[in-house]
């Protein structure tokens, strides 16, 4: 097996910044040869994964070849991404689709608070495509199935970069590369550049325990939906999501932007899909 070494350390720091990872999100991939991939298991904390625990491995190109003809039903899809685990801990990260279709090494992704004031901005698109032309922009969609086929799409088009820079609306950011060193460079590069321009607070979830009542109706990110219904108000995915979703709501305010709520829609979709069921049953709850 090829080396993972400096995958798993480059995943722990990436995780270990609540200010890129909040719980068990965001998601961290290598592929290790022609057909073998590594990848964060889905609701596993990044910050805890070992060279023993933490993911999976999985056959990339037979995950390429599934998308070439999915089915439309997210309970299949979900089971399906299971049966191509060669080894592993658990399930797969659900986004286990655009790091095995993102035809680069490396893949990095994660949830950055000072990007996603931006990102859960109704001024974000615009501002972020002004300050990094070469990325590309994928508005609010579901994780999983849908957003593994929207960058898919982009990259049908022929979107070809020597490093890709994603950037989820709603969501997150996605780096690739085949340089991890350059793509761990690029995933902090943006995030501090943007607080540096903004004068963001610095992000202390500690900090952030006084949650604003309308986060409780209204959702930012996936993850808030997920957790923020959770009876346990002191466990890490209850605590660690709606820190940062107060965080980031507050900024928005503070810098004259205006919020950008998901819709009821896709929130009562992202809220019913099983895939996100499995990971609220996880010790992150």
């Amino acid at each position: 097996m090829s080396d993972l070494s400096e995958f798993i350390r480059i995943s722990q720091e990436l995780g270990d910044d609540m200010a890129f990872v909040q719980a068990g999100g965001g998601n961290t991939s290598q592929k290790i040869d022609s057909k073998i991939m590594a990848v964060k298991s889905s609701g596993s904390f990044l910050r805890d994964i070992t060279i023993n625990k933490g993911y999976c491995l999985v056959n990339f190109q037979e995950i390429k070849k599934y998308h070439n003809n999915l089915p439309k039903d997210e309970l299949r899809y979900s089971n399906d991404m299971n049966s191509f685990v060669t080894k592993g801990d658990g399930r797969p990260s659900m986004e286990s689709g655009f790091h095995a279709i993102i035809p680069k090494k490396y893949v990095l992704h994660s949830h950055p608070v000072y990007l996603n004031v931006l990102l859960c901005s109704e001024q974000g698109e615009e501002i972020l495509l002004d300050l990094f032309p070469y990325s590309l922009f994928i508005k609010a969609i579901a994780p999983g199935k849908d957003l593994s086929m929207e960058i898919l799409s982009l990259l049908n088009e022929g979107n070809s970069r020597e490093e890709y820079v994603f950037f989820l609306q709603n969501h997150g950011l996605i780096t690739a590369s085949d340089d991890l060193l350059a793509c761990y460079k690029t995933h902090l590069e943006i995030s501090n550049s943007i607080k540096e321009a903004y004068a963001f607070k610095t992000f202390n979830y500690m900090d952030n325990q006084n949650i604003h009542p309308i986060l409780f109706d209204n959702n930012l990110f996936p993850d808030q939906i997920i957790f923020s219904k959770h009876e346990d108000t002191k466990s890490p995915g209850y605590v660690e999501n709606l820190s940062a979703a107060n965080y980031i709501f507050t900024q928005i305010n503070d810098s004259k932007l205006t919020p950008l709520f998901l819709s009821n829609e896709l929130t009562n979709y992202i809220a019913s899909m099983d895939s996100e069921k499995y990971r609220f049953n996880l010790d992150q709850k």
